[in-house]
């Protein structure tokens, strides 16, 4: 049985922002990246345009001992992490960063990713700590984005033209989260956010614990569906409850 010893709150002009520090059975201490905003349809973005990142502004996300990669622009997220409250799970598009839930696991809040710039030499969607040390990293949640969902699910990604290629029964969208310690790569794990028609449209449970002790975790997407300038699929997904020990 766990019990809560003691969470940092962080007052924001959009809301609040906070993790938890737990402790088990076994005296180890386990931190989790969750958020709770109290502004509906909230977003957030950066304003620290001093750091240049390819096409966009850099200014990672800093949340009690989590450090999210982030950058943004004149027209909104760029790569890497933001969190948002967002409940519009119908308007499809890129402008529309919501999980395709509407909520987070346990509040209202959660992390959508953007991973496609690491295919291009960009931003990647990475969270590491602040205190420069390692963790032994334990569980995430994670589902699809609204805009993915659609464009897998009903071939609509927000453009004025449909979608050229039709999803089929054996494409595949998959989750590659991959931990480092330092510089070497601690391991990988995969999760499969879509699976021919069966696409993921709920919290599901990832155990991290294959990664073992970490600094960074690092999250990528592929798809079966590729064109002339690479993936097709839109490179979102959505995290929640990111949990790792000591």
């Amino acid at each position: 049985m766990k019990k809560v010893l003691s969470f940092a709150l962080i007052a924001l002009t959009m809301g609040f922002v906070f993790t938890s520090c737990d402790k088990d059975d076994d005296d180890v201490k386990s931190y989790t990246l969750s958020i709770s905003l109290s502004k509906p349809d909230s977003l957030y973005l950066g304003t620290d345009r001093s750091v240049a990142s390819g096409y966009y502004f850099r200014q990672d996300i800093t949340i009690d001992n989590f450090v999210l990669t982030h950058s943004f622009g004149d027209w909104g997220m760029g790569e890497g992490f933001t969190y948002t409250n967002s409940t519009d799970v119908t308007t499809p598009g890129y402008s529309n960063l919501s999980a395709i839930t509407g909520k987070g696991v346990k509040t209202n809040a959660y992390f959508t990713a953007n991973t496609g710039g690491i295919a291009y030499g960009g931003l990647a969607a990475e969270i590491s700590f602040k205190d420069g040390n390692a963790y032994n990293a334990k569980q995430c949640y994670v589902t699809n984005s609204t805009y993915a969902f659609h464009a897998i699910k009903n071939h609509n990604d927000g453009g004025d033209v449909p979608m050229v290629k039709q999803w089929t029964e054996t494409d595949q969208f998959t989750l590659t989260i991959t931990g480092y310690n330092g510089t070497t790569e601690t391991g990988k794990v995969e999760f499969i956010l879509a699976d021919g028609q069966n696409v993921v449209n709920t919290w599901q449970k990832v155990d991290l614990s294959k990664l073992g002790k970490v600094t960074r975790i690092q999250f990528a997407l592929s798809s079966t569906d590729n064109g002339n300038y690479g993936m097709n699929t839109p490179a979102y997904f959505c995290l929640d409850q990111l949990t790792v020990t000591e």
